[in-house]
C-alpha cells in the first residue's frame, strides 16, 4: 500500500468517526418525552392535499382533542374515562361541528359547490397519547376506532347531503362525485397525530 493511499484511508476513517460523533451528539440533543408518529394520515391527503408551506396551522386548546390510553387499556377522551364501546360515538361529538357549543372545537362557515354552506371545524387535531407499555392489540383497536369515527361522520354527511354513501362516491367515475369526495375531505379532514408516552 502506497503512503498516499494509506494517508487517504486514515483521513477517511477520521472524517467518518468525527461525523458519527456529531450525529450521535445531535440525536442525543433531540431526545424528548413524546415522539410524533403520524399526522394527516390518508392516501388522499398524500396525493391531493397541497398546502402552502408558509401557512401555519394555529391550534387552539378547544381544537385539540386528546385521547389518552393507559397501559391497562383505560381510555380517556378530554379527561373523561370512556368505555371501549363508547369511544367512536364520543369522538364523533368532537368531529361533527357544533358552533353553538363553546366547549367543542371552534367552527367556521364555508361554502362549497356541491355541499353548499356548511359549518366546519377550524384546524381540529385529534392527539392520541399511548402508554409505552400498552399491548399492541389494544393500541391497534383504539387507533382503528379513531379512524372509524372519522369515516362514520363522513359517511353520515354524504348520505344526508347527497343521498349517497362515501363508498358510492369513491367508486363513481363521475367528475361531480370526485368533487363531492374532495369537499367531504375538506369538511372533515383526518388530522390525527399520536405520541408514545415515555415516562
Amino acid at each position: 500500500m502506497t503512503k498516499n493511499l494509506l494517508n487517504l484511508l486514515l483521513l477517511t476513517i477520521l472524517l467518518v468517526s468525527t461525523s458519527c460523533k456529531k450525529e450521535l451528539k445531535s440525536m442525543m440533543e433531540l431526545e424528548v418525552d413524546y415522539k410524533v408518529v403520524e399526522l394527516e394520515y390518508g392516501f388522499d391527503n398524500y396525493m391531493k392535499n397541497l398546502f402552502n408551506k408558509s401557512e401555519q396551522i394555529v391550534i387552539k386548546q378547544r381544537n385539540l382533542v386528546v385521547i389518552k390510553v393507559e397501559k391497562n387499556g383505560f381510555t380517556e377522551i378530554e379527561g373523561q374515562i370512556i368505555h371501549d364501546s363508547l369511544i367512536i360515538n364520543e369522538l364523533k361529538k368532537f368531529i361533527i361541528p357544533s358552533p353553538q357549543n363553546e366547549t367543542m372545537p371552534i367552527t367556521i362557515e364555508k361554502e362549497f359547490k356541491h355541499s353548499g354552506k356548511v359549518d366546519v371545524n377550524k384546524n381540529i387535531i385529534v392527539l392520541g397519547i399511548y402508554d409505552k407499555e400498552l399491548n399492541y392489540e389494544k393500541y391497534r383497536e383504539i387507533r382503528n376506532k379513531i379512524y372509524i369515527a372519522f369515516n362514520q361522520v363522513r359517511n353520515e354527511f354524504a348520505l344526508a347531503k347527497f343521498n349517497q354513501s362515501t363508498q358510492e362516491i369513491i367508486d363513481s367515475d363521475k367528475e361531480s362525485d370526485n368533487e363531492k369526495w374532495m369537499e367531504i375531505n375538506k369538511i372533515f379532514p383526518i388530522r390525527y397525530t399520536e405520541t408514545v408516552k415515555e415516562k
